[in-house]
């Protein structure tokens, strides 16, 4: 539903140019959502420019790339304003717009937007991000994906894979919640003892999450297991806040889609991995890989748990 109605046009403008020139001023983060031809969306991040003409412009940094062919298109926008008091508190916006114009600059882009009549409270469901506490995370493992394909895979068939990080399984989720057997820690010279570090969850979202993974002995922190586009498989087990439901218990294929220098641990590595398919086990112990298109919403439902239980404190204290 529209926060900002239309029978008063006028005064609906005068909404839109006072939240506009606010998330200006305060030099809120703006995000610009483009969806390709295969279905993906991908987030461009920028800065409202300017926002007192017709239009409104986005400064995008020179690390972002957008074809000119993107003119006319409709893309789905948002941004979000903090206040600091008298207690922090964030309101989050959207509207859909139109791209009217793209001008490359030294710095990077200018991105010139239709300026919307109405905007709407609301987010992304796959943006929302929150940092969960250790307690709410029981278990976080991460395998290289060696499939040659997307098509139905053994369960026991990650005994070959190579496991990045994480303590053995104890049980995997099977058909209609029933305890499946678990694969055992693959053996060879690429297997570690059950002392390997686990990936920490540093943040997760329903659309991704980053993990610190720490090196182990003898191995190049610097180059570590994993690249920018490799492939993965994750199980994480995540409690819900004050145990109001049973523990999820997810299996997904990523894809690493950034790696930074430095990690969240001394000498480990930080590796974003973006949902591409949700594991679904049938009886036989076998998974199907369901695409994942706008997030998985059942990590959807405990990310939001989590920020609301977060949000009640902070306003409690």
């Amino acid at each position: 539903m529209a926060l900002f109605g239309k029978k008063d046009e006028e005064h609906a403008a005068n909404l839109v140019f006072q939240q506009l020139r606010l998330a200006a001023d305060r030099r809120a983060r703006f995000y610009v959502v483009v969806r390709t031809r295969d279905g993906k969306q991908h987030s461009l991040p920028g800065l409202i420019e300017s926002y007192e003409g017709p239009t409104l412009l986005i400064d995008m940094s020179s690390g972002v790339r957008l074809s000119s062919a993107w003119k006319g298109q409709t893309v789905e926008c948002y941004f979000r304003i903090v206040a600091m008091a008298p207690q922090r508190t964030e309101q989050h916006y959207m509207f859909a717009s139109r791209i009217l114009d793209i001008r490359a600059l030294s710095t990077g882009l200018i991105v010139e937007l239709e300026k919307p009549a109405a905007i709407e409270s609301g987010q992304r469901r796959r943006s929302v991000r929150v940092r969960p506490v250790p307690e709410l995370v029981g278990l976080l493992e991460m395998w290289r994906d060696e499939a040659p394909d997307d098509g139905p895979l053994p369960l026991a068939a990650l005994e070959g894979y190579l496991r990045i990080a994480g303590v053995p399984t104890q049980c995997l989720l099977g058909a209609e919640g029933q305890p499946a057997q678990a694969p055992q820690t693959p053996s060879g010279p690429v297997a570690e003892s059950v002392a390997d570090p686990q990936p920490g969850l540093v943040d997760i979202s329903a659309g991704g999450l980053r993990a610190c993974i720490a090196p182990r002995a003898g191995e190049d922190g610097e180059k570590g297991p994993l690249a920018r586009g490799d492939k993965v498989v994750l199980r994480a087990i995540l409690h819900w806040p004050g145990g109001a439901h049973q523990p999820l218990d997810v299996l997904l294929k990523g894809e690493v889609s950034t790696r930074m220098h430095t990690g969240s641990v001394t000498g480990g590595v930080d590796v974003g991995v973006e949902y591409l398919f949700d594991g679904k086990i049938d009886a036989d112990g076998t998974v199907a890989w369901v695409p994942v298109r706008d997030g998985v919403y059942r990590i959807a439902q405990w990310v939001n748990a989590v920020y609301m239980e977060y949000m009640r404190k902070v306003r409690s204290q």
